[in-house]
């Protein structure tokens, strides 16, 4: 019979062991109140809705057959009865009592003088409390026990699925936990191993004087730090720039070296003012000019070479022969003639000579000025340029940048000294010739150098219509 747990109210077999809910003892520890029907605990005193009192002392096994035999020979009548389990210290498990369930109202009244109160009494609570393990002749009811039965079987085994899932779920949850920490440690110390090979790598490259480990650097680094990536780059233009440089100058040597130009020996000097090959080429430079003065051999030649060399080889040797070209020689005696009128040197006035020279400077402060104006308003239209015949003032500026302001050139200045010789053909011609030696000095990267020249001009109404140094 499907009954209320007197604990917690939930529905429950009353053959069950325990409340599946609660937990609480069910069969053979319930008690159904003769007063109002309530079922309780066996163990409490009372039950809880009338506070009606049960006896739960049971007669004897002798006394209930006495009292059970009575009501048969005196009624004759067939009551339906129960088996019950008695507990009591008297009787064993397997004694069943048999207690009349219900007696009809005649029985009751026929016997009634018969009987004592007590005798009475002592039945009717036996009747009551009749223990909630019974057996029932219902097939219905039998049927609902047995579902219910089944459905708390069911709850019982569903719980130990519950719990396997939960602890299945916990295990799966702890593993994943392990295997990310393990997964992080892990990535963790391959990037530290990347990380010191690349640190490595770094120092051997920045230390190595090798374009190729640079760049063998740099393509197996491509996530590097970009400080080290910037390092290894700017090293890497650097040596590559070095050896252009170095393979430049190599092929500048061997140009000059296979050369008799004096221009291109100049360019070298100028251009690698620190080579080791400076000396050998200005010696050389040297003879190729003391030469010229001697093919010359005139004052201007051995002036020219004084000034482009005053500690030159041949020095000595230049002044030698100027000695001796403007000492006056001796005629030696000839048959007397008329003396013959000494030519007259046309005089050169101030203002043609400062003119002269005013142009000539001109010219040489627009070429350190880099000045397009000065140098045209310093030349004729026409002029004989450094030996070139019809050079016009853009010959002149595209030599300027061309010979002059090289790529490693930051400035250069022309010094003029006093005219040395300022003369012209005629006093009635407006050509004037003058001679005045100059200094270059230019400043380089690399450092500074200074030149000595003879600049050789010829002046037409202010304009120079030829210069040569």
């Amino acid at each position: 019979m499907i009954i209320k747990c007197p604990e917690c109210g939930h529905q429950v077999s009353d053959k069950a062991p325990v409340c599946p809910s609660c937990g609480v003892e069910i069969a053979g520890h319930i008690v159904k109140c003769s007063n109002c029907s309530e079922l309780y605990l066996k163990e409490e005193s009372s039950c809880p809705n009338c506070h009606h009192t049960e006896s739960h002392t049971e007669p004897s096994a002798a006394a209930a057959e006495h009292h059970t035999n009575e009501a048969t020979n005196e009624n004759k009548i067939q009551e339906p009865v129960v088996l019950m389990s008695v507990d009591t210290e008297e009787t064993t498990e397997n004694d069943d009592v048999i207690i009349p369930v219900e007696e009809t109202e005649e029985h009751v009244t026929d016997n009634y003088n018969d009987k004592t109160p007590d005798s009475f009494i002592e039945p009717e609570m036996k009747e009551e409390a009749v223990d909630a393990d019974f057996i029932m002749d219902d097939d219905a009811d039998e049927e609902v026990i047995a579902n219910a039965e089944a459905v708390a079987e069911d709850e019982e085994e569903s719980t130990p699925d519950k719990n396997n899932h939960l602890s299945l779920a916990v295990s799966l949850l702890i593993a994943a936990i392990t295997a990310a920490v393990l997964l992080f440690l892990y990535n963790q110390g391959v990037g530290i191993s990347k990380a010191n090979n690349e640190q490595e790598a770094f120092a051997q490259a920045i230390s190595s004087s090798e374009p190729t480990v640079l760049t063998n650097y740099l393509k197996e680094n491509p996530t590097a730090s970009k400080a080290h990536r910037d390092s290894v780059s700017a090293r890497l233009k650097e040596l590559t720039t070095a050896t252009e440089s170095m393979q430049q100058a190599n092929n500048d040597l061997s140009v000059a070296l296979a050369s008799n130009s004096k221009e291109v020996l100049q360019q070298f000097i100028a251009k690698y003012p620190d080579s080791k090959h400076r000396g050998e080429f200005e010696a050389k430079i040297d003879e190729m000019d003391w030469a010229q003065a001697v093919a010359k051999n005139d004052e201007n030649a051995y002036l020219g070479y004084k000034a482009q060399h005053p500690n030159g080889v041949h020095s000595k040797e230049a002044d030698e022969k100027l000695k001796k070209l403007l000492a006056p020689t001796t005629a030696e005696p000839k048959e007397k003639t008329e003396p013959k009128p000494a030519p007259v040197e046309p005089k050169v006035s101030e203002g043609e000579r400062s003119r002269a020279v005013a142009a000539v400077r001109q010219l040489l402060q627009g070429i350190n000025s880099k000045s397009s104006d000065k140098i045209a308003g310093a030349v004729a239209p026409s002029l004989n340029f450094l030996g070139a015949g019809g050079s016009t003032s853009k010959d002149i500026r595209r030599y300027m940048t061309d010979k002059l302001y090289q790529a490693d050139v930051k400035t250069l200045n022309w010094h003029l000294g006093p005219p040395a010789e300022v003369s012209k053909k005629s006093n009635d011609a407006a050509e004037v010739r003058i001679k005045i030696p100059a200094t270059l000095d230019i400043e380089r990267k690399g450092g500074k150098s200074k030149r000595s020249y003879v600049i050789s001009a010829t002046v037409k109404d202010g304009r120079i219509t030829q210069i040569n140094w």
